[in-house]
């Protein structure tokens, strides 16, 4: 089968995400795991949660066990959220999985390390709060099976490593703590201490005359309203990284990649601002680099992701922007500096550039696609606007609308530098020039996974107003706070899922107040 064909089958098949919803759902029931549920209108909880992810679900699990009623409100038809797609990374520091390795390490590393690599960007309050509780969160999941691989835990993956060893996943990525924690809420579902509320949405919240959240309006897909009112509300339904228009204006940038989960649509943003919260964080917004988009109708479905990690893969191409002038040392042994290259990019689009010599001996510089395995060789024979060949520089450049003198001139001036040793940024790794045609470019451009914007909360996790003030009863968790509130302009590794899992185990645990 033909490139085309496989990609357009994989894309076809994975357009619909209701429908993948829907078959995990099926799946979660036949294995008789929470799914469904019912919620009485009107009636009163100690807690309500919005949104059954990451955070949700701990705060659930936690509250429950303390004694509190609690309903969780879920607009997808299952539990779970991101962690359906996620890696489920995680980071602790002082876990008994590194005692057993004899893996000496603490929360102040732990702390030290996201303000080292955040480079001191990332929320100091919520990342002190996230890590000294964090060993806590991991031990809990290890001792109730987690899966993690044998060989974990690591410093790091391919972004900037920690000083020791504290990153660890589970073999089912994000589902091995979805499973955990679907395990642990089942009795309290069944004891009717937690009520679930699925493909329901929150549509407004109730505040009386001094602004205290006392409730929540929800609507389901029957389009039934109902009133629920509630000692606390704890809003933990995800970022916005499926509604473009929402990422355009808190991040100043646009939404170029199809890539998340269907349910982040920002829901928690507009619930938070209208109740008088306000919105930070945006400015830490840093794209990841290499997505290659199945066209140019963004955000776009994603095809593939070029390797561009130089420990892994070092390069044997240039990259240049749309000047076709080069901005980064392509063997920086660094993704933090590729990512932070390609933020100062004219719409963060750059292009790979290579010749036939370097297509037929260099390894393989896209090593898989989304859909499933991928064939370089038959991408310049497909539709696909990101791929381009020509048999001369400047016909290249035309077709992948960069500046053809300017092309022209980068390739010169690396040939000489490859020729003499001395490439003019300092490259080192340059195995071949780029001169015998064909010439390719792929049109690389960035995507993101989470969003950097987030509601702002205090030290207790309450939702404030931009004068500092609590808005009483409402509280936050999860992705809602932000990408930048844990990692600031970077990425931590394991400091977006342990946060969320730690937060609202905490909020369940002991942070959140219910009446005796």
């Amino acid at each position: 089968m033909k490139l085309a064909s496989k990609l357009s089958t994989a894309v076809r098949s994975s357009v619909d995400r209701r429908h993948f919803l829907s078959l995990i759902g099926a799946a979660t029931a036949a294995l008789g795991l929470p799914r469904r549920g019912h919620a009485a209108a009107h009636d009163e909880w100690d807690l309500i949660v919005v949104g059954g992810g990451n955070a949700g679900l701990p705060a659930a699990l936690f509250a429950a066990q303390r004694g509190a009623r609690v309903l969780i409100i879920e607009a997808a038809g299952i539990l779970g959220g991101t962690l359906h797609l996620s890696s489920g990374q995680m980071s602790a520091a002082g876990t008994q999985l590194q005692k057993s390795k004899g893996i000496k390490d603490s929360p102040q590393s732990h702390y030290d390390d996201v303000m080292r690599i955040s480079k001191n960007t990332a929320d100091p309050d919520l990342v002190h709060l996230a890590v000294f509780n964090a060993a806590e969160t991991f031990d809990w999941l290890m001792d109730r099976g987690l899966d993690v691989y044998p060989h974990h835990p690591i410093t790091g993956t391919t972004h900037e490593p920690y000083s020791h060893a504290r990153y660890a996943w589970g073999q089912q990525q994000g589902r091995s703590i979805l499973r955990i924690l679907e395990t642990q809420l089942q009795p309290e579902i069944d004891s009717g201490r937690v009520a679930l509320a699925l493909s329901t949405e929150v549509t407004d919240l109730l505040q009386d005359e001094n602004g205290t959240v006392t409730g929540v309006v929800s609507r389901n897909l029957d389009g039934e309203v109902s009133r629920h009112g509630g000692h606390n509300v704890l809003l933990t339904c995800g970022g916005y990284a499926s509604n473009p228009e929402m990422f355009e204006e808190l991040e100043g940038a646009k939404d170029y990649a199809d890539v998340s989960y269907e349910y982040s649509q920002g829901a928690g943003i507009t619930l938070g601002l209208a109740a008088g919260g306000y919105v930070r964080g945006g400015e830490h917004h840093l794209p990841l680099f290499g997505g290659i988009m199945m066209d140019d109708n963004y955000p776009s479905r994603m095809i593939a992701n070029a390797r561009h990690f130089p420990p892994n893969r070092p390069p044997w191409e240039i990259l240049v922007d749309v000047d076709g002038k080069r901005f980064l040392r392509e063997d920086i042994p660094s993704h933090d500096a590729y990512e932070h290259a390609l933020l100062d990019l004219p719409e963060e689009r750059c292009w790979v550039v290579f010749d036939d010599a370097i297509r037929k001996q260099a390894p393989k510089l896209v090593a898989g696609g989304f859909g499933g395995p991928f064939d370089l060789d038959e991408a310049f024979d497909t539709p696909f606007p990101a791929f381009f060949r020509a048999d001369s520089l400047a016909g290249l450049a035309k077709a992948a609308r960069i500046h053809p003198r300017g092309l022209e001139k980068t390739v010169a001036s690396y040939n000489k530098g490859q020729q003499s040793g001395k490439d003019a940024l300092g490259r080192k790794h340059m195995p071949l020039p780029i001169a015998k045609p064909p010439y390719y470019a792929i049109q690389l451009q960035s995507w993101l996974l989470t969003t950097y914007a987030g509601l702002a909360v205090d030290k207790q996790l309450r939702v404030i107003r931009a004068d500092k003030t609590p808005i009483e009863g409402l509280y936050a968790a999860g992705e809602l706070l932000g990408t930048g509130a844990f990692m600031g302009r970077s990425y931590c590794g394991g400091m977006m899922v342990t946060p969320a899992l730690t937060l609202g185990r905490l909020l369940g645990q002991s942070m959140l107040k219910f009446p005796t």
